[in-house]
This record gives C-alpha cells, sequence and structure tokens, in this order.
C-alpha cells in the first residue's frame, strides 16, 4: 500500500510500486530492473527529484516494510550501530547516539534547522536515504568521517563493509552496485578524552552553508596534540578531510599561533579544491570556523590541565 505522501506525486509521474519483505528481495528486484528502479526509505530525496522531473523511474522499490533495518544499538566491542531505516529524527533525539556520539546528534540538529518541522520529511528521511549523495548528506558526513565510520552494504552476494571515506565517488554517488543496498551505519568506540566539535556556519547572499567536524586527543600529559582530524563539506563537491593542515599541529603543544597557522592552512587547502568565485569570503569564514572549533574541542580538556 502506497503512503499517503505519494499523493504529492499524483499528475507528476507514473510508475510501480514495490514493497519487498527482505533485503534479499530487494536486491533481486535491483538486480531485475537495473537502472529502471529507485529505492527509498523515507522517501524525502526521491519523491522531490520525481517532481522537479531530475528522475523518471519506471519501479519504486520501498525498503520501509523490511524488518529488522531501523535500531540504535551500542555494545563496547563493536561500538555503535544504527540500522539504515532509523529516522535521522530519532538518531538525534537517542540517548544512546546523544552519549556515545553526540557530535553525530549535534550534526543532525542543525541540519533540522532548515526543516519545516509541520511537513512529513523532517520526520520521515531516514540515515540510508540520506547517504543517497554527497550533497544530501554534507552536514552528517563530517562526524561520521571524523569517528571512523563506516556502512555496511548488501547486495546479492552478502554483505561487506566501507569506509565512510571511501563511500563517495569522485561525482558524489555512493560507491554502490546497482543491485546493493546500505543497511547498516557503524560507528566504533571512542576514546573517553577527546575533543569533537561540529560547527555549521550562518548562510549569507555570497557564501554558501559549509560545515566543520573536528576531532581533537591530546597525549596522556594533556600537553601535545596526538591526533587531529579536520573535515570540511559543502564547499567542495564531496567532503575534504584536510590533511595538510592537521599535520601541522600533530604532535605540537596547544598554542594559539599553531591554531590560526592550522587554520589557515586548512582554509587554503579547502579554497584550492573548491574553485569558487567568492573565494576571498569563504577563506576568512573557513579560518574563523576552524579556529572557533579547535578552540571548542581543546576547551574539552580545560580541567585536566
Amino acid at each position: 500500500m502506497r503512503p499517503s505522501y505519494f499523493e504529492d506525486l499524483e499528475g507528476f509521474a507514473k510508475f510501480e510500486y514495490i514493497e519487498p519483505k527482505t533485503i534479499k528481495e530487494a536486491c533481486s528486484l535491483l538486480s531485475q530492473y537495473k537502472e529502471k528502479a529507485k529505492v527509498i526509505a523515507g522517501g524525502t530525496k526521491i519523491l522531490a527529484s520525481i517532481k522537479e522531473k531530475e528522475i523518471s523511474p519506471q519501479y519504486l522499490i520501498n525498503l520501509k516494510n523490511v524488518s529488522n533495518l531501523e535500531y540504535i544499538n551500542y555494545g563496547d566491542e563493536e561500538g555503535l550501530k544504527i540500522g539504515a531505516l532509523t529516522t535521522l529524527f530519532d538518531i538525534s533525539r537517542s540517548s544512546i547516539v546523544n552519549d556515545k556520539a553526540k557530535i553525530f546528534a549535534e550534526a543532525i540538529q542543525q541540519r533540522e534547522l532548515d526543516f519545516n518541522k509541520t511537513r512529513w520529511a523532517y520526520y520521515m528521511a531516514t540515515l540510508g536515504g540520506h547517504l543517497s549523495n554527497s550533497k544530501t548528506s554534507a552536514e552528517i558526513i563530517p562526524p561520521m568521517l571524523v569517528l571512523e565510520a563506516k556502512a555496511v552494504i548488501e547486495g546479492p552476494k552478502g554483505w561487506k563493509t566501507i569506509p565512510i571515506e571511501e563511500f563517495f565517488t569522485n561525482t558524489g554517488a555512493p560507491v554502490l552496485q546497482s543491485d546493493e543496498v546500505i543497511i547498516e551505519i557503524r560507528i566504533p568506540k571512542q576514546p573517553a578524552e577527546m575533543g569533537l566539535v561540529f560547527m555549521k556556519s550562518l548562510r549569507t547572499n555570497d557564501v554558501p552553508t559549509f560545515n566543520v567536524a573536528i576531532l581533537l586527543k591530546l597525549d596522556a600529559k594533556h600537553v601535545n596534540i596526538e591526533d587531529l582530524k579536520i573535515v570540511v563539506s559543502g564547499i567542495t563537491p564531496n567532503p575534504l578531510e584536510v590533511h595538510e593542515a592537521e599535520g601541522i599541529m600533530k604532535g605540537k603543544a596547544i598554542d594559539n599561533d599553531l591554531i590560526e597557522e592550522t587554520a589557515q592552512a586548512a582554509a587554503r587547502e579547502v579554497a584550492d579544491r573548491s574553485g569558487m568565485e567568492t573565494l576571498g569570503k569563504t577563506k576568512e569564514l573557513i579560518e574563523e570556523a576552524i579556529r572557533q572549533a579547535v578552540d571548542r574541542a581543546i576547551g574539552d580538556f580545560a580541567l585536566g590541565y
């Protein structure tokens, strides 16, 4: 039975609607129909694309009736596991996620600021659906990258895991075969003493909104920077980890000048990959966002000094 929100497509497209009961059945259908079929979960992105005539699938394969794909579990050995059909709404309000991967919940909450909360899409958007391309996941991918998350993929030949940093092609599409689907996201257990920060820039007329995720870990004496990850999304085609900038701070003691140098290097690294016309302003905003994010991450250790 078609969900009620499919009424939004009335007059826009004709397609056959299918509800498989298992992932195996869904993969079989995808193998059969290939490029003629599209998978939906919450449907928030696919239905909008159909209405805008960006795509015109002959078959819509809805995974919502597949059992055991909507869950949030945690174990010390395997870390956090989130089923692909779990909604972003539920993830952001999960006590488990807020305890074990708070930066992920914060990123989703920042995303929600742009949504009309009276519309079904606000509540129906799923984790798996949002990973359909790098643009729709621009806010949630940076924290997943710094947390070293992995995607679990299932197809006719079984399942496999893919690190999130390898999940998107250069075009921003997921590295899925036509008969594969995402079934789970895994986030490993994180060390207790670590600074994690997510920041979203303010929207302006001439500069796009962008996002910064920071992971900062100090040594046992809380003096030198043992590990640092900086990921920026929303400017380059895919989220970008600025490795050159990270290397400036690693192994060195915390210092304001070092923070500023790292922020400037990160901004240059992103700017060199973006080719944007508003390059100067974008550089300034990235530098400030990264500097504040690093400051806040270091602040998590203030009581340790």
